[in-house]
This record gives C-alpha cells, structure tokens and sequence, in this order.
C-alpha cells in the first residue's frame, strides 16, 4: 500500500488544482433591471447559464448572482421582452426590458408582481407624452393622411394606395381604427389621433382578401 501513495499525490493534487480554478473562474455580479429606463421592475427572474445559478429582482430592481467570466444572463419577466446579458469585465449591470402596451402583457406584469398597475398605467402615459405627435394642426383625417403617410392618396373621401396590389377596379385601402374594421373614418378629428400607420407588406395578411390594397391602422387617444 505504501507504493501506492505517491501515484495517488499527484493525482489529488491535480484534482484540487483543477477544482480551485473553477472556483476562481467564478465572481458574483449584481445588478438593477428597470422598465421605462427609470422604473425598477420586481420578481424578475436571472439565470446564469454556465453557472445554472438563479436569482430573482428585489422590489428595487436589484439583484445578486454568481457566473463564469463571459457568462451569459438569461433575464426574463411576464409580459416584457426578455433579454440575454453577455457578461464583460464589469462587475455591476443595468438593464432595462421592454414593455409593449397590449391588455396581455398588463395583466402579465402586475398579476406576477413585476410592477404594479397604477406605476405601468402612469409610466406607459409619460412614454406616450413623448412620442406621440401632435396632429392637431391638421384640419382633417385626410389632410393628416396626404401629409403623414407614404403611397397612398386622397381621392375624395376615400384613402387608396398608389401601388394597386389586387385586380379590383378599386384600389382602396383597409381602415382599421383601434382594432376594428370600418368603413368610414370622416368622423376622425386629427386632435384626437394618438398614431397612424399605413402597412403594406405582409402584415397585411393577417386580414385576408380584404387588406390587399394595404391597412391603414388609426390608433386613437
């Protein structure tokens, strides 16, 4: 047995070395995630993925977790977009996650804690205040359509796209005003209009036949 004992040394002391450098290849990296750039969201999920470490937002945003250097973070919470952080040198991130404004995703981000209902209702209102356009200076829902939009045309009161894409004699194009088909928008102050549209592409597709000759998508305030 006695023989033995110095082929087992190296061996041990191999093993040893070789767990030390993982442990010196791994750091702890903290680190706030927002929405809105400003707001802190709660309960988010990150995840290290060479680590298979997990760890979760505090209500302030922050969070705490360990990773291999060049790590990747797994950054995730109900109804936003998630992302994935390629760890650098840095020991401290920021992250913010993007919330596009639908029922679903409302409902997703507070009912799991992420941020509550009145914060969302007030920062998605404060988003709004600076990107909407005003179109008030428009004295109709044509006249804002001939100056705002691309390849289409006033002829009368109808709205017709410039690049006929169907057969049909008439080339007009498909209204929809909050997520309805209609088909008048004359009664549409440009006052009230918080965003307009004109879809040409294969978006279109979505509303068959009838959205041949493109969508024009009216979004009211």
């Amino acid at each position: 047995m006695a023989k033995k004992i110095p082929v087992l040394i190296p061996v041990l002391l191999m093993a040893v070395g070789l767990t030390a450098g993982r442990i010196q290849g791994i750091r702890t990296v903290t680190g706030v995630v927002t929405a809105f750039k400003t707001v802190p969201l709660n309960k988010v999920r990150i995840s290290a993925v060479k680590t298979g470490e997990i760890a979760y937002t505090d209500s302030s945003g922050y969070f705490s977790i360990k990773c291999e250097d060049k790590d990747i973070l797994a950054v995730s919470a109900a109804g936003f977009r998630g992302r994935k952080i390629k760890i650098g040198n840095e020991d401290i991130y920021k992250i913010d996650l993007t919330y596009s404004d639908n029922a679903d995703n409302f409902n997703e981000a507070t009912i799991n804690g992420h941020i509550s209902g009145e914060l969302l209702r007030r920062s998605i209102l404060a988003k709004a205040s600076k990107t909407n356009k005003d179109y008030s200076k428009y004295k109709s829902i044509y006249e804002l359509i001939g100056s705002e939009i691309y390849n289409v045309r006033i002829k009368g009161n109808s709205v017709v796209n410039t690049k006929v894409r169907s057969f049909d004699s008439n080339p007009q194009v498909l209204y929809v005003v909050d997520g309805v088909i209609v088909s008048d928008i004359s009664y549409i102050n440009p006052e009230y209009v918080k965003s307009i549209e004109f879809i040409d592409d294969v978006g279109t597709t979505m509303y068959g036949s009838k959205g041949a000759n493109g969508v024009l998508k009216i979004t009211l305030k």
